[in-house]
């Protein structure tokens, strides 16, 4: 009789509620195939598809390319653009594609296109339109809605963002979705420098990266207006990459008055010297940060929000992305995500605790933002 009731009890939950479940299937499969490797994705032996097409997107004096990802039904389907973080491997990373093939899978009519300033470490405010342009070709793509989303990863997400709070397609955009995204852009460089971490209540320390300082200094010279000093730094940096740290701070000498601010800049570790230090940089990498920080731009995002960080992120401090959401103000708009160590890898012996943290908890978060956003994507 039990077992009637049951089984009874399951029919009548999958009449009422199919979609829900659907969805919940769909969700547990993309969480995880995100913690496996692509050759062990589950999701791909059990839904048939996507159709990857390689496509242009016209941009403003370049052109994007990019993979367009259709699941194998012709109805009228969600478009969802991906934007990449800084990585060379751009639209092409296994991850990425894994992700963009499972969520076609779900439903989604999926875009992926290659930012080459993300890609090069390069990031420059014209990511932003290239992100808007792409956005813009997808929902005008062959059975895609009028309303679409955005998913951006890392350092991705602030030019995704800034595009999405653009008046030419503000109103098209219906959620937005941030997986180690950031704010404020001057705060993460606090963060990179002396590996501080701070924001309403919640402190954190990790040791700073400090080859990464000095990678993305050499990549992004070219916002000096001192060709002098561009050149004289480009040395110092290439002369701190043979391991020559006396060598180099010989040729700090000789900078100009841009060079010296910015080589004490990137010098600096401690927290406390941070904000002089910055007030000191020249204008034009003043103004870069400031342009490239969504905190400029948030009040005019329209869409729903759906924030996901690893608390544990060396890159970018989680407290972004709380700050992220706090700054939404209508918290019906808002799903925050926080994962409890799931950046960094599995530790040799794993304690109940950490298993739990990582597995159960940072799970079922993750898993309830990637059912929040098929719910937004109208996946049925």
């Amino acid at each position: 009789m039990k077992k009637i009731i049951f089984l009874s009890a399951l029919v009548i939950i999958g009449i009422l509620f199919p979609a829900q479940i659907k969805r919940g299937c769909l969700s547990l499969l993309i969480l995880i195939d995100s913690v496996r490797s692509p050759e062990k994705a589950m999701m791909g032996k059990l839904i048939d598809g996507p159709t990857k097409t390689k496509v242009t997107v016209p941009g403003r004096g370049r052109v994007i390319h990019a993979d367009l990802y259709r699941p194998l039904n012709q109805d009228i389907q969600f478009p969802l653009l991906l934007v990449h973080g800084v990585n060379p491997a751009g639209k092409d990373d296994e991850q990425l594609v894994l992700l963009a093939k499972d969520l076609a899978r779900a439903g989604f009519l999926v875009l992926v296109p290659d930012f080459e300033g993300m890609k090069t470490l390069r990031i420059r405010i014209s990511d932003a339109e290239d992100i808007l342009q792409s956005f813009l070709y997808l929902i005008r793509a062959e059975h895609a809605g009028p309303r679409g989303g955005m998913l951006g990863i890392s350092y991705g997400a602030g030019p995704m963002l800034l595009a999405a709070a653009d008046p030419r397609i503000r109103d098209k955009v219906s959620v937005v979705t941030t997986f180690g995204g950031y704010y404020d852009l001057r705060t993460v460089m606090s963060f990179a420098l002396t590996g501080a971490n701070e924001y309403g209540g919640l402190r954190g320390y990790v040791r700073p990266e400090a080859p990464l300082r000095w990678m993305v200094a050499y990549r992004n010279l070219d916002l000096l207006r001192s060709s002098d000093d561009r050149e004289k730094l480009r040395k110092i940096i290439e002369t701190r990459n043979q391991y020559d740290s006396a060598a180099a701070e010989s040729l700090a000498g000789a900078l100009g008055p841009e060079g010296r601010a910015i080589h004490a800049f990137l010098v600096n570790t401690r927290q406390e010297r941070f904000a002089p230090l910055y007030e000191n940089l020249p204008l034009p990498v003043r103004e870069y940060v400031y342009q490239l920080s969504p905190a400029r731009a948030i009040h005019y995002i329209t869409a729903s929000f759906i924030v996901i960080h690893g608390i544990d992120d060396r890159f970018v401090p989680y407290t972004e992305s709380v700050k992220l959401a706090d700054a939404v103000g209508d918290k019906n708009r808002v799903c925050l995500a926080l994962l409890p160590q799931f950046m960094q890898s599995e530790p040799i012996e794993p304690s109940a605790g950490d298993r739990y943290q990582r597995y159960v908890l940072g799970g079922w978060r993750l898993f309830m933002a990637t059912y929040e956003l098929l719910e937004k994507g109208g996946i049925q």
